[in-house]
């Protein structure tokens, strides 16, 4: 089995590029990139010990991407190879005791899961906003929570403050705090994370536009990385 250390490397990599492929014209070699991505997935499965509920939908999205193109089961593939490589990154970090570190990870988490709401509920301006530096993080989050109350999104107000949490955990670390203080703010920062990624996904539901993974899956591949605190 692969350690985190040689995924970690290829995971960057293979995000990136798909990342830049599905919203920025990459012109690199598309069936190199999708085999790479299918041994990704394999690896962080194993990994993890997911019993394939992470290789198995993968393995899904990546076939409706080869049959029908990148549109819609490419931004779902993103989605769930980023949250789950960012989500077991971070609690490597803490193993680690790289507190710092795990927080860079719950950064690119929670910017991603808040953005594929945003792109889904039909408020992508507050993403735009935010990312033009026009309204700060803590705006963004209220402003999105109070567009999700408006649609009849029950309790947003309590998913945006532990999804906002999570964010600021480098904000929040203390130096000179004893390292156990910081190994359990950093482990409750990672907790909060797991939940608001998998919560994202039912207030999409709710929206009637969830990811094109089944929920039970992807909710086992959380919990396995929560279990990892």
């Amino acid at each position: 089995m692969a350690s985190f250390a040689v995924l970690d490397k290829r995971l960057r990599r293979d995000q990136k590029a798909l990342h830049d492929w599905l919203w920025r014209g990459w012109k690199g070699d598309e069936a190199k990139l999708l085999a790479d991505l299918t041994r990704d997935a394999r690896d962080l499965d194993a990994f993890l010990g997911a019993g394939g509920k992470l290789r198995r939908p993968v393995e899904a999205l990546l076939a409706a991407v080869r049959a029908k193109g990148k549109a819609g089961a490419g931004e779902t593939l993103f989605e769930l190879l980023s949250h789950a490589y960012d989500l077991t990154a971070a609690t490597e970090h803490v193993r680690k005791g790289d507190f710092a570190g795990a927080g860079d990870h719950l950064e690119n988490e929670i910017r991603s899961v808040t953005i594929g709401v945003c792109a889904n509920a039909g408020c992508f301006h507050l993403v735009q906003a935010w990312e033009g530096g026009r309204i700060d993080f803590e705006t963004y989050m209220g402003k999105l929570a109070d567009f999700l109350e408006a649609k009849g999104v029950a309790r947003a107000g309590e998913w945006k403050r532990i999804a906002t949490a999570a964010y600021r955990l480098k904000a929040s670390l203390d130096s000179r705090a004893p390292e156990p203080e910081r190994a359990l703010l950093a482990g409750a920062a990672i907790a909060g994370a797991c939940w608001a990624t998998l919560a994202s996904v039912s207030i999409r539901r709710r929206l009637g536009s969830p990811p094109r993974v089944p929920y039970a899956d992807f909710a086992a591949v959380v919990r396995k990385i929560s279990d990892r605190l």
